[in-house]
């Protein structure tokens, strides 16, 4: 079947990789089997309300339009709560901002609602059951038994929140969680509780599961019930992200007296699997935020005066990694906010990121000659790959882009203006391919996220019959402008136990490699556009005192001295760049010798172990670290001078002596979590 590019045309879209996933899940749920009883599609929305002389007044309005039965609003009782304590008490913290997640049914105009709120962001679409009962009310949040002492919240996959490393005592066990919410993409017929997204377990439910004492039949009946036949059960497996990672933060032996850590409060967010199954974020960032939110309110009623120390060792590779990307800016915002109004410490701690030496990044500048990139697609790729492209002098609307198809098809170079769309259709319109000029996006006064490109590319595999492909091999990108461009490709591989599987796609150039002595091979990066300066976590770019990124340290086997020179980063941590973030806030030690297999944690069930490598079991260790330093984190909270590494322990500290692009300011050294095997 012949393929051709259309022209340019308008196209209403906000997010050009949710409008194209999106359109994948459209076609395939098109093909047989179809879903039986597919609900009504609702898109999340963060919004904020309009600033008026009667905020009271549209605060009631959002509340009633989130209540009627026949309304295209939606709102999770997790975010309702929050809107109706400001409608009940409007002089408690009223300088928090008037921001809400929501839910929006597809097909409602965007202007039906404008004179009420401003979107700043919309999410994946879900199904929601059209007349669902209202939620049970979750249970009381505890206060917390050790005034003062840190809160430790995840959000992360699958937390084995039964493990005894998360309990207080042994006869009976009692779990230092206070809530905890297991996040879920769809509500069904059943009557949740206390969302409208999963499931929230409040600490009285968890001591009641914990006497059941088999904590693997326990975890089969909740995902059952939570996630039926949708996607997998986590907490079924061995090892889990989530629980290794919460081990390496905040787990404790509850027998351990000279542990502080196992008086520590305890909150948890477990993502819905499908959206981290979708490694490039498309599905996860509404549920991140979401999920931050309500740790935040939860933490006020856990103790309102003790830092909470949040991590999130998750992220993507792609973004314009300036501060302006929606999940990376709001999530510093909320956590800045939090404590400005409220006085609450908080830390946000981000993994750095695993993707040094990937070949995902590439400058280049178009002259008037175009400049020229492959971009190499592998096949049996069950997902959709994307490309961004960020113009870093210049503006995006001066730059003309095209593609080329292995195949030969080619886009030709265009100058697309934002909001415009090119595809590559096949002769059924059925589109492999397709270029977005994505408009530039506020998410504050201050703050707005440039226009920039997207290409977007089928998956090379359909999961079914029928199902439009892309053909995998060398896609050309050619570009012509001037000034510098950031080309990025996008995170797009496949975690374990994921039912849709993704390889991950790569840049390559003639000039694309060196030789690199450490690795004994021409990994490293030659003469050509591809760098691994900026090879981060999207998410950490954001500059703000509240947050940290975390990358990962190798000690030397032959040296147990603590100095700088016996630590080197490991070999998948990622770089900083001057034209982003110089390199991570600091780094944390999770391995020694050149053969590490990481640092050994707990496994799903108590009494298990694992190792665990990457920057995500940095990012547990350097949450361990500030929660043992939690009364100088409370202490700088008054001094808006003090610095990120004035919040640990100089105990705890290797300094670096400047921001090293990949170790940071200082590397963290703690003792191991469980004694050595």
């Amino acid at each position: 079947m012949g393929h051709s590019w259309t022209d340019a045309r308008e196209h209403a879209f906000r997010d050009a990789c949710l409008d194209w996933s999106r359109l994948i899940g459209l076609r395939r749920d098109m093909l047989p089997p179809m879903r039986p009883d597919r609900g009504p599609d609702y898109a999340p929305l963060f919004v904020h309300l309009h600033s008026t002389d009667d905020m009271q007044a549209a605060r009631r309005r959002l509340r009633d339009l989130v209540g009627q039965q026949d309304s295209p609003l939606r709102m999770d009782d997790t975010e309702l709560a929050a809107l109706v304590a400001r409608i009940d008490d409007p002089q408690k913290h009223p300088n928090l901002p008037d921001s809400y997640m929501l839910y929006r049914r597809i097909g409602t105009a965007n202007s039906l609602h404008d004179d009420l709120f401003e979107v700043i962001d919309s999410g994946c679409p879900v199904q929601l059951a059209e007349d669902p009962m209202p939620p049970e009310p979750a249970g009381a949040v505890p206060p917390s038994p050790t005034p003062g002492a840190p809160i430790v919240a995840i959000i992360d996959d699958g937390i084995g929140f039964l493990n005894a490393r998360f309990c207080r005592g042994t006869a009976p066990r009692r779990t230092r969680f206070h809530a905890l919410w297991l996040q879920a993409l769809e509500q069904q017929a059943r009557t949740p509780k206390g969302t409208l997204a999963g499931r929230i377990l409040d600490a009285a439910e968890i001591d009641d599961l914990l006497a059941r004492g088999d904590e693997s039949t326990t975890y089969a009946a909740l995902n059952a019930a939570i996630y039926p036949g949708k996607t997998r059960d986590e907490t079924g497996c061995a090892t889990t992200h989530g629980t290794h990672v919460l081990d390496l933060a905040a787990g404790a032996d509850p027998e351990d007296a000279d542990d502080p850590a196992r008086d520590w409060p305890l909150l948890g967010v477990q993502l819905p699997p499908e959206s981290i199954d979708d490694t490039s974020g498309t599905w996860v960032e509404s549920y991140l935020v979401m999920g931050l939110r309500w740790i935040l309110r939860q933490a006020a009623r856990v103790d309102a005066t003790a830092p909470v120390i949040v991590n999130v060792s998750l992220g993507v590779l792609a973004g314009p990694k300036d501060g302006t990307h929606f999940v990376e800016h709001q999530m510093a915002r909320e956590a800045q906010t939090w404590e400005e109004v409220t006085g609450q410490p908080v830390r946000l701690v981000w993994a750095f990121g695993n993707s040094y030496r990937s070949s995902q990044v590439a400058w280049l500048t178009p002259t008037e000659a175009p400049a020229q990139l492959d971009w190499r697609v592998q096949p049996d790729d069950e997902t959709a790959s994307f490309i961004e492209i960020h113009c870093r002098s210049g503006a995006s609307a001066d730059l003309q882009v095209g593609l080329t198809a292995p195949d030969g098809t080619t886009s030709g170079l265009a100058q697309l203006q934002p909001g415009e769309i090119r595809s590559l259709e096949r002769e059924d319109g059925a589109a492999l391919a397709r270029v977005y000029h994505v408009p530039a996006r506020k998410r504050d006064k201050q703050t707005e996220q440039q226009a920039y490109y997207v290409l977007a590319l089928a998956p090379t595999r359909g999961q079914k019959a029928g199902e439009p492909e892309a053909p995998a091999g060398a896609w050309i990108v050619s570009l012509q402008g001037s000034g510098e461009v950031l080309v990025q490709v996008q995170r797009d591989d496949a975690i374990r136990g994921s039912e849709v599987r993704g390889r991950q796609s790569y840049l390559d150039h003639p000039a694309a490699y060196d030789w690199d002595e450490s690795r004994a091979g021409y990994v490293a990066p030659g003469t050509g556009p591809i760098s691994d300066e900026g090879c981060h976590n999207a998410y950490v770019a954001a500059d703000c005192r509240q947050v940290f990124s975390v990358g990962a340290a190798q000690a030397s086997a032959w040296s147990a001295l603590a100095e700088v020179e016996n630590y080197r980063p490991a070999p998948y941590s990622g770089e900083g760049a001057s034209w982003s973030q110089p390199g991570p806030s600091v780094a944390a030690r999770i391995g020694t010798g050149p053969f590490s297999a990481g640092i050994r944690a707990s496994g799903t069930l108590s009494g298990s172990t694992r190792r665990l490598a990457g920057t995500s079991a940095a990012a547990g260790r350097l949450t361990r670290a500030l929660a043992l330093s939690s009364t100088r984190i409370v202490a700088n909270a008054q001094n808006p001078a003090s610095t990120r590494l004035e919040d640990i322990d100089p105990a705890y500290l290797v300094p670096t002596g400047t921001r090293d692009s990949r170790l940071g300011e200082a590397v963290v050294e703690l003792p191991d979590a469980l004694p050595a095997s």
